[in-house]
């Protein structure tokens, strides 16, 4: 899931949390959106570069990594460091609901999007809708979606082989060159 939805999904849920936790809601919008900070330091380390620009580029790719060590937060040994730290300090409570709300919202984005692509590559017939050979290297690339959170309709998909795929995120846009007209 983008960053954006993230933080439009915690800023949601601290707005909703407010009333009961009172300044602590800040502490469920800081755990749901700092918890993305290890594909940051990973992305620092690996490339040697301090942009978050070019690190949300980085992580833009058609195949970007998907190493532990850009999980490192994400795992469940970190998830629940950080849950027993928040029973035992009332403060940390929130920051780890946050983080595990992330967690959870992403793993839901991982099912949904894996159903949604493999209908995608049903309706194409698991041929690239750009250079047309079935390959065994074709996916389904989400080419459109919505400004603020995640659109898990087929049509928002399109099947395409490796080379087709790497271009498509390379172009401003990230939709394949032959256009939408393709596939819509």
């Amino acid at each position: 899931m983008r960053v954006r939805d993230h933080v439009l999904i915690s800023a949601a849920a601290a707005a909703f949390a407010a009333p009961f936790l009172g300044r602590g809601a800040t502490g469920l919008l800081a755990g749901g959106v700092l918890i993305d900070a290890d594909h940051y330091a990973w992305f620092c380390l690996r490339q040697r570069q301090l942009s978050p620009l070019a690190a949300a580029r980085f992580f833009n790719h058609a195949d970007p990594p998907q190493h532990a060590a850009t999980r490192v937060l994400h795992a469940p040994p970190a998830l629940l460091a950080v849950a027993l730290l928040g029973v035992r300090h009332q403060r940390l409570r929130p920051v780890a609901l946050g983080m595990i709300l992330h967690a959870v919202l992403d793993e839901l984005h991982v099912v949904l999007l894996d159903r949604t692509r493999a209908a995608a590559l049903v309706r194409d017939g698991y041929a690239c809708r750009v250079c047309g050979p079935a390959t065994p290297a074709v996916c389904a690339h989400l080419y459109r979606q919505p400004a603020v959170l995640p659109s898990y309709q087929v049509r928002n998909l399109v099947s395409l082989c490796g080379p087709c795929h790497e271009a498509a995120h390379t172009r401003k846009g990230n939709s394949p060159e032959r256009g939408a007209t393709l596939w819509t």
